[in-house]
């Protein structure tokens, strides 16, 4: 063993001097040529200029003598001699900073840029320099101002003289300025807290948000700004939104702040609060176990889930956690159990009041709590069966609902079931009824008591009993009603799936349109995205109520619904052309894109709209412009056309689609003749995807990649002559872009 060992040490040393006697060799060969001899290179071809550069670079503060002309290849054309010229010049150091601020003073645009980038390399160095950088910052070019921002960070200048300047530069026209600017003044730190607080002030959003995100790199340094960022959270919401993350970027000394925040009696203020100790992680820990006692409900519900997403092992989280289980509020409870379940064996202390859920009022409670347990190590299933017996009837229906969930003991639990469709407690027999709907049984029973369950006094089980109604589709209609008044339940996941559940039922227009009406005007913002959908969807039976509403009303968001549901509607919207060519004059932009794709897909009928189009071409807005321009070729073709081209645009203002739900669409409206094939190509550079739909709104084709890559082809023979809906949507969520659709 001592004889391998030693033979073991000679190789490694034979090695280690064959490498030495190499890198000396190397060493040897780079110091055969002088720093004058480089120099002199540098007068050469672009290659030997290169490469002289870099050997002047590894010699560093050596090649002081070299400093001059190394600054003046800034001049050279070639962009890399330029990059690597400011880059020796930083190794070179102190020596370069004078020839390098001459070169800042020159008219050449480029040498000005590598020259405050060449001081930016050199650091501390370049302090000398400061003044000169900070003229630069008011360079008629955004990359020169961009490179000063960037190097006042670097040249560690005096904070008395740059940090003013900085300040103001966060309101520069080009936003990769801006963030330089920021970036320096998250270097400079503490000294720039002052004015990044008086900045918050501005009236320019830009440099607001700047200022404030700044404070937020500055981190705890920051602190002094906790009493204004916690002002901000009532502001807009990006700005209440920046702000939160701000403050949970300086940490502990900010936690009390957003705690506070957490529990305002501003449901937005509260949201964002709540966001800000989210992002602090396992600082916010304690604060979060305390708001789960908080009178808010939307506070103990995010309190809840957020605290499995933060892995930390500590009692008191797993039994707060167990307390959370006890509340009040269905939705607290589940997001409890999801925590619990998140954290495993870390939260074995909550498994007692777990096990109280398996009979809990809520279905969903009840199945979590099952695999719960399971993932803290207990094993349920023996219980259950016992449980069935138990002279209390919440608890057998309850059981035999989660064992049906489960498709445990069948035969044994539909009985009791089946028993407890009499019961006098309407809870009880709304989860009789749920269990014995979801298995396909009972149909023609249960949709009477689901309905009956939209006006019980418990959360969870109005809540049930709206998703229950949305299995029946369209033979639900009769609870149309009761889901509109649900609209203006107490709870917000009732709300929200008395609307999901409406879609679903897919009531007639007119019944929906009022309703939908009262929601967008309402102050549950969550709502109406989707209010707006069923809008869209009302149909050309609504269009004359839709102009009427249009002509008086003044609130944006509403304007951009009702023209939005015109260009759904397509050519029996012919009527509104009027209104839509007004609109084309609209202050927003998306409403004067909307009006342009509206009069586009009314077609031919809309001929008195084309010279306002031809005006919106020459709009302001990119978008505007493609889709008036598109809007003139939908409005002067016609069916006999040998080929149809739109050259469009789908961009993030246009709804979601109805069948692909997280894509962006938009709907072309072409007339088709009976008996001719048509071939629909759409071509763009993402991947995008076509849907076909008559006039109705029924799909009849569907297409991914048939026109190969990432483009999507239909060929439909046609049927019957009449109006179709083309519609142009995305593979991806949420993508967008410019494509051409062809109809041939």
């Amino acid at each position: 063993m001592f004889r391998t060992l030693m033979l073991s040490t000679l190789l490694v040393a034979t090695l280690l001097l064959a490498w030495l006697f190499q890198a000396g060799k190397l060493q040897a060969q780079a110091g055969t040529r002088s720093v004058q001899d480089l120099i002199a290179d540098l007068d050469k071809g672009e290659k030997e200029k290169l490469k002289a550069l870099q050997d002047l670079e590894a010699l560093g503060v050596k090649a002081a003598d070299a400093a001059v002309a190394v600054v003046g290849t800034l001049a050279t054309k070639n962009e890399d001699v330029r990059l690597q010229a400011a880059m020796t010049a930083g190794k070179i150091g102190a020596a370069a900073v004078k020839p390098l601020s001459k070169a800042l003073e020159s008219k050449d645009v480029d040498q000005r840029f590598y020259a405050v980038w060449g001081l930016a390399f050199v650091g501390p160095p370049a302090k000398s320099a400061a003044k000169l950088v900070i003229a630069a910052l008011k360079d008629e070019s955004p990359g020169v101002r961009r490179k000063a921002a960037y190097a006042l960070g670097r040249i560690d200048p005096d904070p008395g003289e740059v940090v003013g300047t900085l300040v103001g530069i966060l309101a520069d026209d080009n936003v990769d300025v801006r963030q330089a600017a920021g970036a320096a003044l998250a270097r400079l730190g503490k000294p720039a807290v002052a004015d990044l607080i008086l900045a918050i002030d501005t009236k320019n959003v830009a440099a607001r948000h700047r200022a404030i995100q700044t404070l937020g790199q500055i981190g705890g340094d920051a602190r002094a700004a906790i009493p204004e960022l916690k002002q901000l959270l009532r502001d807009d919401n990006a700005t209440a939104q920046i702000a939160a993350q701000a403050l949970s970027a300086i940490g502990a000394p900010a936690l009390p702040a957003l705690q506070t925040a957490a529990g305002d009696d501003d449901e937005k203020v509260r949201a964002v609060a709540l966001r800000g100790l989210q992002l602090m992680g396992a600082t916010a820990v304690p604060a979060l176990v305390d708001l789960l006692g908080n009178t808010h409900v939307d506070v103990r519900r995010s309190a809840a889930l957020m605290l499995g997403t933060i892995p930390v092992n500590d009692k008191m989280v797993a039994i707060g956690l167990g307390f959370a289980t006890r509340d009040k509020d269905f939705q607290v409870r589940r997001n409890a159990l999801s925590s619990i379940q998140n954290l495993g064996p870390a939260a074995k202390q909550a498994e007692p009041y777990v096990s109280a859920l398996l009979t809990d009022i809520d279905p969903q409670v009840r199945q979590q709590a099952f695999y719960t347990l399971r993932n803290l190590g207990v094993d349920p299933a023996p219980g259950l069966k016992k449980a069935l017996a138990n002279p209390d009837a919440r608890v057998r229906i309850n059981t035999a609902s989660l064992m049906t969930a489960l498709g445990m003991e069948l035969a044994l639990a539909e009985p009791i079931l089946v028993e407890g469709l009499k019961a006098k407690d309407e809870a009880l027999k709304m989860q009789a009824a749920h269990a014995l709907s979801s298995r396909g049984l009972q149909a023609d029973v249960v949709l009477p008591i689901f309905v009956a369950g939209l006006k019980n006094e418990i959360a969870s089980v109005r809540l049930q009993a709206a998703q229950n109604i949305s299995r029946y589709g369209v033979k639900a209609s009769q609870a149309t009603p009761a889901l509109i008044d649900a609209l203006d339940d107490a709870d917000g996941s009732v709300r929200t799936q008395a609307l999901s559940t409406l879609r679903a039922v897919g009531a007639d227009g007119k019944t929906l349109l009022p309703a939908m009406l009262k929601v967008l005007r309402g102050k549950h913002t969550n709502l109406h995205d989707q209010a707006a959908q069923i809008v869209y969807q009302v149909g050309p039976d609504s269009v004359g109520e839709v102009i009427g509403l249009l002509r008086k009303e003044e609130a944006p968001a509403l304007r951009q619904t009702f023209l939005q549901m015109l260009a759904m509607v397509g050519p029996p919207a012919k009527d509104a052309v009027e209104e839509l060519v007004k609109a084309l004059e609209d202050k927003s932009p998306r409403a004067r894109m909307v009006a342009a794709r509206a009069l586009g897909n009314i077609g031919p009928d809309a001929k008195a709209a084309l010279d306002a189009l031809a005006r919106a071409e020459k709009d302001d807005d990119g978008n505007v412009r493609a889709i008036a321009a598109a809007a003139r070729e939908q409005i002067r073709a016609d069916a006999d056309r040998k080929e149809f081209k739109v050259q469009g645009v789908l961009t993030a203002g246009d709804p979601f689609d109805r069948v692909r739900t997280q894509h962006y669409q938009v709907v072309h409206t072409y007339r088709m003749k009976k008996g001719q094939t048509y071939t629909i190509d759409l071509q763009s550079p993402w991947d995008n995807y076509l849907r076909l739909e008559d006039a109705r709104g029924r799909q009849l084709r569907q297409d991914d990649d048939s026109g190969g890559r990432l483009n999507a082809r239909i060929v439909f023979p046609c049927q019957e002559d009449g109006w179709y809906r083309i519609i142009v949507t995305s593979y991806a969520a949420r993508a967008t872009g410019n494509y051409t659709l062809t109809v041939r």
